[in-house]
Formats: C-alpha cells, sequence, structure tokens
C-alpha cells in the first residue's frame, strides 16, 4: 500500500513539473478525485494529455470484506491398508486488496462529459485469503478442499492461503464527467471492468495437491464469479490548477 502511495504522489509531482515545462495544450491542468464503488476508496491524480484524452493514476483500497464459509477435508491414513474419508471444516474469506490504475479517458465529442475508458490495474493480485484454524486438520494426512485441490494446514492446525490472479488486469468502462474538471469541482460515475484472468489457489503452508473428491464451495463459486471484476465508481473531481 505503501508503494501504491508514493507511486501516486510521485506522479502527481512529476504532472506538476510537466505542467510548468511543456506547452500551454500539453499536461497543462491537474485534477484530483476521491470516489467509493466496488473497489474500495479511491483516491487519483489526473491531467489532460489532448481536448479528447486525459491521463489518470490512482490508488484503490478495498477494506477488508470477510465471511464464513465451510470446506470439506479430506484424510487418509496407511498402515495395514488404506483408509480415507471426509469431514468439514469453518474457515474465512477476505477480499480486502491495494490496487493501482493507470487509465486512460477518451472523449469522442469534447463538449459533452461522456467518456470511454481503458487502461489497467496493477498489484492486489491475492483477490481472496482463506484463513482458518480447526483442530481436525492438525494432522498431516488431512488437508482441506477448495476446487479440485487441497489446500494444507501447519503443525496447529492453521490454514493460511487463497485464490491468486494476474497482477496485470487489463480494464475497460465508460463513465459520465470530467477527471480534470472545467471548473473547480466535478462529479462523475463510472461502469466497467477488470479482466483478472484464472484465479490460482495458493498456500503459505506446504504444497498443494490434487483433491480426491471435488468440493465445490463457497470460495471457489466467489473467485469464479470475480474472473470479471466489476467496477463501479462515484467519484467527486477537483481542479487543482
Amino acid at each position: 500500500m505503501k508503494k501504491l502511495l508514493s507511486l501516486l504522489l510521485c506522479f502527481s509531482a512529476g504532472l506538476m513539473l510537466a505542467a510548468q515545462s511543456t506547452d500551454k495544450k500539453l499536461f497543462n491542468h491537474l485534477g484530483l478525485g476521491a470516489g467509493v464503488g466496488t473497489t474500495g476508496i479511491t483516491i487519483e491524480a489526473a491531467t489532460p494529455i489532448t481536448k479528447y484524452v486525459q491521463l489518470r493514476a490512482g490508488v484503490a483500497i478495498l477494506p477488508s470484506i470477510t465471511f464464513k464459509a465451510d470446506a470439506d477435508y479430506e484424510y487418509s491414513t496407511l498402515s495395514s491398508g488404506a483408509y480415507s474419508g471426509e469431514g468439514e471444516v469453518e474457515l474465512k474469506g477476505d477480499l480486502g486488496r491495494v490496487q493501482g490504475h493507470l487509465i486512460f479517458n477518451l472523449y469522442p465529442f469534447p463538449k459533452v462529459p461522456f467518456y470511454v475508458a481503458a487502461g489497467a490495474y496493477f498489484g492486489g493480485n491475492k483477490l481472496l485469503k482463506i484463513t482458518g484454524k480447526s483442530d481436525d486438520l492438525t494432522d498431516p494426512n488431512v488437508q482441506a478442499v477448495i476446487g479440485d485441490f487441497k489446500l494444507p494446514a501447519d503443525e496447529n492446525g492453521r490454514i493460511s492461503g487463497g485464490f491468486k490472479i494476474n497482477g496485470f488486469r487489463p480494464y475497460l468502462g465508460i463513465g459520465f464527467g470530467r477527471s480534470v474538471p472545467n471548473k473547480l469541482l466535478s462529479f462523475n460515475t463510472e461502469l466497467g471492468v477488470q479482466f483478472e484472468g484464472k484465479p490460482e489457489l495458493y498456500t503459505d503452508y506446504g504444497e498443494i495437491d490434487d483433491a480426491t473428491v471435488k468440493d465445490d464451495n463457497t470460495f471457489n463459486k466467489v473467485c469464479d464469479a470475480l474472473r470479471v471484476y466489476p467496477v463501479l465508481t462515484f467519484r467527486l473531481n477537483f481542479r487543482a490548477f
């Protein structure tokens, strides 16, 4: 998060320097914006490139959104023969993350504040964090099942892992309003999608193995639904100069 905020500050400082050192038509204004939406709280800096295009960069901070859901687990022992069975354990999911973004707003008709947005989100590649603890998981032969895979626990029965997505995620959207206002303030709203790719299971303990039986639980369903992440943002913009 500190790196993304530092990047935004550097971007804003760079725009100010560019505004002082370039001609009057390029990077001649700076807009600052704050918004809320499905990506959380958004802070942005923006500048016009031409009368048709505005460039904006920012940070989106999604607070921790947690939920609990049951997951199956498998266990097996090998002695004189093989024996396996199943059980159930409650785990916690967390969707909180911090993302950066760099986006171009294209205004087909400069006098009308309708725009098409294209760019990318980066960072925040841990889409869903999964944690939990159960005495049933202290046995090294017992592993929680998430989708087609088994998520191992440590020696104390703690699980720590989740689903990762692409670190670089293309973005497309449409909106109404200006990131660099013509006057002092402006309001804009934007609707778009991040293309996140196929989520992959990761673990902080041990290795992930294939599961004998698939458990299509809540964690798996959430990640399948968010391969394309909906972005709806309401933003208030301020013209710095």
